[in-house]
């Protein structure tokens, strides 16, 4: 049987608390760590609406979403991805400059958050009497999903009823997604369509982000914009730790 030294002891105890601790600082290292993140009023002001513009195009790229199938729009969740432009726009780099001072760059998506639009069969009463902005409009399941989420205003067509199209408008903010499938359930209504996206292309500001890490891309085009850009630029930042740092840029 062999004996360990007091010696051989703590060098055991030095590499297992070195090992630790070097693991402990990877970690750290590949934390966001919101809290770390102060998020001021001019981020609020001039950055929510492509902060939550970023957050449904995560819940609408991924059917998987935890909130797919949520009307609420998740703010916790929009202040996250603030924080992250927020840490970007603290960050101090030439790049950083670049794209909040020099170009402003915003994001490039049209999704809606408080219309839809429904194609309807326009004979039928409760259709005509939506149609003239009169809700409720005798439908009980109709009524119902207009009154659950506050829509009070319509908007038919150019040519309705030739063309059966109708805009109805709330002053709330939802995820669409759930709420179209909800009024194709109406026999009256044949289709319901959000805004999902622009036509065309421009500046843009994109994000990926995990438990771990966040990679936020701010880009412009030129060229044919914005029927479509002929030419690309982009400046990638990753927030980890709470902080940003410039990782590349690139063209295409």
């Amino acid at each position: 049987m062999f004996k360990i030294s007091n010696i051989d002891m703590k060098k055991i105890f030095y590499i297992i608390g070195l090992t630790f601790g070097i693991l402990s600082c990877d970690t750290n290292d590949d934390l966001i760590d919101y809290d770390k993140i102060e998020l001021k009023s001019y981020i609020i002001d001039n950055y929510y609406n492509d902060a939550k513009q970023l957050y449904f195009n995560e819940i609408i790229q991924n059917r998987n979403h935890n909130n797919f199938n949520n009307p609420i729009l998740d703010n916790r969740e929009i202040n996250k991805i603030l924080k992250i432009i927020q840490a970007v726009y603290d960050s101090d780099s030439t790049e950083r400059d670049i794209v909040f001072d020099f170009y402003q760059i915003h994001g490039y998506y049209c999704y809606s958050f408080n219309s839809i639009s429904l194609k309807v069969e326009t004979n039928k009463p409760e259709i005509e009497n939506l149609s003239k902005g009169i809700i409720p409009t005798g439908k009980a399941k109709l009524d119902n999903l207009l009154t659950s989420y506050d829509f009070d205003s319509v908007r038919t067509s150019y040519s309705y009823p030739d063309f059966p199209w109708l805009t109805i408008y709330t002053k709330d903010e939802y995820n669409m997604i759930p709420i179209e499938r909800e009024f194709e359930a109406i026999e009256s209504v044949l289709i319901a369509e959000f805004s999902k996206g622009c036509v065309g292309d421009g500046n843009n500001i994109s994000l990926t982000r995990s438990n771990s890490s966040a990679t936020i891309t701010f880009s412009i085009g030129s060229g044919d914009c914005p029927a479509g850009c002929i030419y690309h630029k982009y400046w990638e930042f990753k927030v980890s730790n709470g902080y940003a740092k410039f990782v590349r840029t690139y063209e295409d």
